[in-house]
């Protein structure tokens, strides 16, 4: 499998990722891994709809997202994954997929949160996941869109923004 975008993205499959990253990697498939919305089917339905009909979509669980991402099966297949929060990233991981690359593209602002950059907040359950797939040897980067500023996490800068906790 060729991972051409792995991304934690609260909002999961919309337009950022259908339209600009979808278009910039030209992937045959994105995958949402999600324990909640794969066990329901209109949730399932609605994020299916809106990804364009000339690309596949996956709606998995997390065990069944690691097993589909590990298989031979689809070595050949360019992948879009998408988790809606840094816990599943690292559980992910945690299940023997390869990252190598993580795109933190908006976990947007909510009650606890705070800013570390303008479309990425986090809350105290968020520095655990990102420093284990900061250990595994993962890269982290913030980038809203293909072409736009990318900016690197690493143990420094989650440091800093746990200590605004």
């Amino acid at each position: 499998m060729a991972l051409v975008l792995a991304r934690i993205d609260d909002r999961l499959i919309h337009g950022q990722v259908t339209v600009g990253w979808a278009t910039h990697l030209k992937p045959d498939r994105i995958l949402l891994a999600n324990n909640e919305i794969a066990a329901d089917d209109w949730q399932c339905a609605v994020y299916s709809s809106s990804v364009s009909p000339d690309m596949q979509v996956s709606i998995l669980s997390m065990a069944e997202a690691a097993a589909f991402l590990m298989s031979p099966d689809h070595k050949h297949e360019k992948i879009i994954l998408l988790t809606g929060s840094a816990g599943e990233m690292a559980g992910l991981a945690g299940m023997g997929v390869n990252l190598k690359k993580v795109n933190v593209g908006g976990l947007h602002f909510g009650t606890g949160k705070k800013e570390m950059l303008p479309y990425v907040y986090l809350d105290r359950l968020d520095f655990n996941p990102l420093n284990q797939l900061l250990e595994k040897g993962f890269k982290l980067s913030a980038q809203q869109v293909p072409g736009g500023l990318q900016h690197n996490i690493d143990k420094v800068s989650l440091a800093e923004m746990e200590g605004k906790f």
